[in-house]
């Protein structure tokens, strides 16, 4: 009998919906980052966990995962065409145990808005 693939994406989400419930990120914004963290283990993030992102007030969320190398092109492929919320992405080899894993952080939250100074190169 196979199993349903859906039907796993849907525990994960009531899961981490369940387990992030006292993050202090709101319910709607809470909802729609665990959406895109469940299509991101579905694409390819498999071994993977996931960490509030923002300090004092959470509001994001940081997708970690191990990638073989093998698999690392596509998936970077997929996280940075098809993610929405995107706010950046670190690849990091994971080092001499083993050289052909990757360390794959994904971050996500509020959409940041055209015209806004980040910081970075803004003279004032």
């Amino acid at each position: 009998m196979t199993e349903n693939p859906t039907k796993g994406s849907e525990s994960l989400e009531k899961e981490l919906l369940h387990t992030l419930r006292h993050s202090n990120i709101d319910k709607e914004n809470l909802s729609e980052l665990v959406r895109v963290v469940v299509q991101l283990r579905r694409e390819g993030l498999e071994r993977s966990r996931i960490l509030l992102k923002g300090i004092p007030r959470p509001d994001g969320l940081t997708l970690q995962a191990f990638v073989n190398a093998d698999r690392l092109g596509a998936i970077l492929s997929q996280v940075l065409t098809k993610t929405p919320r995107l706010q950046g992405v670190v690849v990091f080899p994971y080092g001499i145990p083993y050289p052909e894993v990757f360390q794959v952080n994904v971050d996500l939250g509020e959409t940041i808005q055209p015209g806004i100074a980040t910081g970075i190169g803004v003279a004032a």
